[in-house]
């Protein structure tokens, strides 16, 4: 397995499946015509080298979109695992680069964002929080998500929160 930057020919690849994975992973959150990422978004991460793959034998088998947010600050979302490839290590090799990146680029704290619902327990979701906390990261915030995206508003079927986790790297 080898990761690396995303390229133009990943678009398709990477829109298809990033899409797939959070509509079925959040339908419950989402109406019909909701996506996570369009051509723009790509672009975009693209042009400016946020997005990574994890591929083997040319086969992608996930990605994550990675940033630097300030001197000493970086983030990742959109951690996403080929449907084909899940409970195989994906998401943990994903992220123990971004944090291992984060380190070389002299970070000193690293963001994450975690979409779930206000209200109610989302059983994925849940997993994913005990997940990074289990690594190392404590929240820090819950915002409203229509605050954070109001264009999204309309295509949500039930109020979401973004809740902010936070992992010191020294």
């Amino acid at each position: 397995m080898s990761i690396r930057l995303a390229i133009s020919k990943d678009k398709a690849l990477i829109i298809s499946m990033v899409n797939e994975v959070y509509y079925s992973s959040e339908r419950e959150f989402w109406s019909e015509g909701y996506f996570r990422i369009a051509d723009a978004d790509f672009e975009e991460y693209l042009r400016n080298k946020w997005l990574f793959v994890l591929e083997q034998e040319g086969s992608v088998l996930g990605c994550v979109l990675f940033k630097q947010e300030a001197k000493d600050i970086c983030s990742f979302s959109m951690l996403v695992c080929h449907p084909n490839h899940r409970k195989k290590g994906v998401g943990k090799t994903l992220v123990s680069f971004v944090n291992e990146e984060a380190i070389a680029r002299n970070n000193k704290k690293m963001y994450l964002e975690l979409l779930s619902p206000k209200g109610w327990i989302h059983e994925e979701k849940k997993f994913l929080k005990d997940w990074y906390i289990k690594m190392g990261y404590k929240l820090k915030k819950e915002v409203d998500f229509k605050d954070y995206h109001p264009d999204h508003a309309p295509f949500m079927k039930c109020d979401l929160i973004f809740s902010l986790y936070e992992k010191n790297l020294l």
